[in-house]
């Protein structure tokens, strides 16, 4: 049986992988795949990156697609109103929580979409 959550150890490697792949990235679009799972498409020199968040479960990089809502749900028209376009600055884990911050902007500019990786977790 495969696992169902990320541990803390899980939370870490996956944020330095992501780290490499996302810092300096550009935010293309935001979609979701049902009301607790979010695919953010970025762009970095001419290369795409997919980033998978489920709320509670997991988030990694993909490199497919998944079938999207044809109607984009109010929090992911919040999402892109905010994000679209704005660099992705950081990515890190919260203290040793799984909980992970990604920052995107800078300065006065910057939004910042906090991941709970636990039971009944939160974007």
């Amino acid at each position: 049986m495969g696992k169902s959550r990320m541990t803390v150890l899980d939370v870490k490697a996956a944020v330095a992988s992501l780290r490499t792949q996302l810092l300096g990235s550009r935010v293309a679009n935001v979609y979701d795949l049902d009301p607790k799972t979010y695919l953010i498409k970025t762009a970095k020199g001419g290369s795409k990156t997919l980033v998978l968040l489920e709320s509670g479960i997991r988030f990694h990089s993909t490199a497919y697609m998944r079938d999207k809502s044809n109607t984009p749900s109010g929090f992911s028209l919040k999402l892109r109103k905010h994000i679209r376009t704005k660099r992705v600055e950081e990515v890190r884990q919260l203290g040793v929580d799984r909980v992970v911050a990604f920052t995107f902007g800078a300065a006065d500019e910057a939004v910042h979409l906090i991941l709970e990786l636990f039971a009944g977790g939160n974007i």
